[in-house]
């Protein structure tokens, strides 16, 4: 008797949960479009490209729309050196040609953006990156919680002398791979002032395979590693987490920051996003 007591509560709660689900139409007020900018430039001699679009609302089913008729360019503040963008396709690119490079590691920049007659502007250090050392790949049968496959470990070891801010990407065959998430670290592990010049910790080394994606023959594995500055590092860390927030134990959502500023005393006009600077280091092996 004292069995049926209970599941007949138990019963009963889950009655009055599913009674009191109720579809909810939320009128949202339209807002005018926001500028915002996606703006990372890195250390490779390749063409740099940045971004500047409108943010559309949250219900909307159509993409951001580019803003097509802002000046933007990029000094290096340590040579005193102005690089602009011209506009094409949606983005503003900058090429140096054959050889050449933008980001120089050690070299401060600044973005500036002209929108409207008004000007905004945000800085950045680009930073140094470590080498990924290498990436080795072992055969294991199922486990429980993993599954049967190649399993991938890459080997980087934290340059010493100062504290590193790192991104870390895995990608598989080309593409960004999502049955992993990206990763960051200080130093080479998770906190500051815990380690310097030391080999990257195990669980951040093991990373870059899923226990339920483990990866097949003719897979490649690329391991990229970014350098961050700490500012750049603080936000691109805040917008995981609010990414990824949820579960009982969220947290309070908030604006995520932005670094662009106008000159234009007591302007309440914004430019959202980051303006951040990368130098990156790869490696890529195959599953054989």
């Amino acid at each position: 008797m004292k069995k049926l007591s209970i599941y007949s509560i138990a019963i009963l709660g889950l009655g009055l949960l599913a009674s009191c689900e109720k579809v909810v139409d939320i009128d949202l007020p339209a807002a005018d479009p926001v500028p915002y900018v996606d703006a990372w430039i890195n250390d490779r001699e390749e063409a740099q490209t940045i971004k500047v679009l409108k943010a559309v609302g949250y219900l909307s089913q159509s993409g951001p729309e580019p803003i097509a008729n802002a000046q933007v360019s990029i000094t290096d503040l340590t040579l005193n050196q102005t690089y602009p963008f011209s506009y094409a396709n949606g983005s503003y690119t900058y090429d140096p040609g054959p050889g050449n490079r933008i980001g120089v590691v050690g070299h401060e920049y600044k973005l500036s953006i002209t929108y409207n007659g008004e000007l905004f502007e945000a800085t950045d250090v680009l930073n140094r990156v470590c080498p990924v050392d290498s990436i080795t790949i072992e055969y294991k049968e199922e486990e429980t919680g993993n599954d049967e496959g190649y399993y991938a470990t890459f080997y980087a070891q934290d340059l010493p002398g100062a504290q590193d801010y790192y991104w870390i990407r895995t990608y598989r065959n080309g593409s960004l791979n999502h049955n992993v998430t990206e990763m960051w670290a200080i130093d080479g592990s998770f906190y500051e002032d815990v380690s310097d010049g030391m080999n990257f910790i195990l669980p951040i080394r093991e990373g870059i395979t899923s226990g339920d994606h483990p990866y097949v023959q003719g897979d490649e594995v690329k391991v990229l590693i970014r350098s961050l500055s700490k500012p750049s590092y603080n936000f691109i860390r805040m917008v995981n987490d609010q990414l990824t927030n949820g579960g009982m134990f969220s947290r309070v959502l908030q604006n995520v920051p932005y670094n662009l500023k106008s000159n234009q005393a007591g302007s309440k006009n914004r430019i959202y996003g980051w303006f951040g600077t990368v130098a990156e280091s790869e490696l890529a092996k195959k599953v054989e």
